[in-house]
């Protein structure tokens, strides 16, 4: 008969201020941030500098972006801070986290313009969520940035979905711009 052997592979996990040193392509996972890292590795082994670098998560916000927050209450919508599109920057990325009161809805969404018309906006995004918390993310054309060219700006709205009635939500976001 054979032998079977059941494993389990454990990686480092605790709190970021306390993630130690990493070794050499050793994983630490940060409780508190929810960040993941890997081990650099030392000089002698040809890494660039000792330390553990961060493995981008949906928990990682982006470098030089900013996590911003809105609330919301049915029924009600509002521009998302640093989401404007431009002829100079047609596209931006918004990454988010809902939280209604026990549900919550977690994605990004990836808002895309033709610059022959800043207003003529795509859009794709991919999310989990526990339940439907009712939020709509679209764009709203305002007009003339004075430049020269029109720009959008864009928006989320919350309805009241599902069982969790009037209970408002929060939407933590980074918001970052692709030129073209």
């Amino acid at each position: 008969m054979a032998i079977v052997q059941i494993s389990q592979i454990k990686h480092r996990h605790g709190l970021e201020e306390n993630l130690p040193q990493l070794a050499t392509a050793e994983l630490g996972w940060s409780v508190d941030t929810q960040k993941l890292y890997i081990g650099n590795g030392t000089l002698a082994e040809g890494a660039p500098e000792v330390g553990n670098t961060e493995i981008l998560t949906i928990h990682s916000p982006l470098p030089n972006y900013t996590v911003s927050s809105l609330g919301l209450t049915p029924g009600q919508s509002g521009n998302l801070a640093n989401a404007v599109m431009t002829t100079t920057e047609p596209a931006l990325y918004v990454q988010y986290a809902v939280k209604r009161a026990d549900e919550s809805r977690v994605g990004w969404a990836k808002f895309a313009s033709n610059l022959a018309n800043i207003a003529d906006v795509s859009f794709d995004e991919e999310y989990t969520e526990t339940s439907n918390v009712g939020l709509t993310l679209g764009v709203t054309p305002v007009g003339d940035g004075g430049g020269g060219y029109s720009y959008v700006l864009v928006n989320a709205s919350l309805s009241a979905a599902g069982s969790i009635g009037a209970y408002s939500a929060n939407i933590r976001y980074v918001v970052s711009s692709l030129p073209f």
